[in-house]
């Protein structure tokens, strides 16, 4: 197998992985996610008929969209992170066993992509369903989401070269640095619709999105790392 056909199979590999991972988000979005939506989803309601604003037809066709792109988004969020999982190992060259190398690529995405955004833009129901707050929420997360991303890059890229000792804890504390920064730097989004929901169900519903992404990106580090091992052998 030449070098080139070698990169192209491990590459539609991670494709593959990211597929298989995606649709582990879907399930259990569709499961546990879901379940405690659907409690947060009552509440709404019952808060649009005490006001008066409430229109059946119209809240089940959006509820039906949110669910489908939810859906398809799953689906596109995981062959998006199948073509990062193998461009870093293609590019980055990454030189250990591929079962440990997916695990680590995708254990330092998990946290860079959504640990740390997470932290700062915890998940928000009202976005669901407000398009206004959607687009100030998505813009906020995105772009801290963006700079993480950014920053871990360059942070692993400058330290790529460096030979010494405790390279991975000196570009560690420099990532963290940043992401500090940034911290200060991005204003905070806070949600009034959010604020009146039942605390203890909004707490259950985000730690159920955690969940579903942190199984998110294991499978892909899983998957990954089985596909490298055994698909790419002559």
């Amino acid at each position: 197998m030449t070098e080139q056909l070698q990169k192209t199979r491990t590459f539609g590999l991670s494709i593959l992985a990211g597929f298989i991972a995606g649709g582990i988000l879907a399930g259990i979005s569709a499961t546990l996610v879901q379940s405690y939506a659907t409690a947060l989803t009552d509440v709404e309601i019952e808060n649009l008929l005490s006001e008066g604003e409430f229109d059946e037809e119209e809240f089940d066709l959006q509820l039906q969209s949110i669910r489908y792109s939810q859906l398809y988004g799953s689906m596109m969020i995981g062959l998006g992170a199948g073509a990062l999982l193998g461009g870093i190992f293609l590019i980055g060259r990454v030189r250990t066993r591929p079962s440990k190398a997916a695990l680590m690529i995708s254990g330092i995405a998990w946290f860079v992509l959504y640990v740390i955004p997470t932290v700062k833009y915890p998940p928000s129901f009202e976005a669901m369903f407000n398009p206004e707050a959607a687009i100030t929420y998505q813009t906020l997360l995105v772009g801290y989401t963006v700079i993480s991303g950014i920053s871990a890059l360059s942070t692993i890229a400058a330290f790529s070269k460096v030979k010494k000792k405790g390279k991975m804890l000196a570009a560690g504390a420099i990532y963290l640095t940043a992401i500090a920064a940034a911290y200060f730097v991005f204003p905070d989004y806070t949600s009034e619709n959010d604020s009146l929901l039942p605390q203890q169900t909004l707490a259950a519903w985000r730690s159920a999105v955690s969940l579903s992404m942190t199984a998110f990106w294991l499978s892909l580090g899983t998957a990954g790392g089985l596909l490298w091992s055994y698909g790419t052998k002559s």
